[in-house]
C-alpha cells in the first residue's frame, strides 16, 4: 500500500470515528416518580404534593426503566421557580431505583418543582409539590 492511498484510508477512519455515535441512542423512561419525606429500604414513603412546613428535608424518588448501557440522570430541584439545586445521578441497569433529596429551610414555603431529565438534557418527568 502506498504512502497516499495509507493517508487516504487513515482520513476516512479519522471521519468515521468523529461522526459515529458510537452506541445508539438510549430511550430511557420513568415508570414512577414521587415526592416524599423518607426512603426506607430504596422505596419511598410517605409521598405526598403538600409538604407539612417545618419539614426538614424531601426526597424525589425515580424508577428509571429501559437503560442499555450505564447512564445518568438529573434532578433539578427549583424553588419558586428558581434552581436551587441539580443533582446527577447513576443509572446502572435497565430497571433502576434512585433518589436525590433536598433539605428544606423553614421559610421555603410554597410551590416547589422537581424536573427529571437525561443524560442528554432531555426532559422526562416533573414533579409539583408545595410546602405549606
Amino acid at each position: 500500500m502506498n504512502t497516499r492511498h495509507l493517508l487516504t484510508l487513515i482520513v476516512s477512519l479519522m471521519l468515521l470515528h468523529c461522526f459515529s455515535t458510537g452506541a445508539p441512542a438510549q430511550e430511557i423512561t420513568v415508570s414512577q416518580a414521587v415526592v416524599c419525606r423518607q426512603i426506607v429500604d430504596r422505596m419511598p414513603v410517605g409521598s405526598a404534593d403538600v409538604i407539612p412546613a417545618g419539614t426538614e428535608r424531601v426526597y424525589c424518588f425515580t424508577r428509571i426503566d429501559g437503560a442499555q448501557a450505564e447512564t445518568e440522570i438529573t434532578h433539578n430541584w427549583y424553588y419558586k421557580g428558581v434552581l436551587k439545586a441539580s443533582v446527577v445521578l447513576p443509572v446502572r441497569t435497565s430497571e433502576w431505583r434512585t433518589w436525590s433529596s433536598k433539605s428544606l429551610l423553614p421559610e421555603w414555603t410554597g410551590e416547589w418543582m422537581v424536573e427529571v431529565l437525561s443524560k442528554d438534557g432531555t426532559p422526562l418527568e416533573s414533579l409539583i409539590f408545595f410546602v405549606q
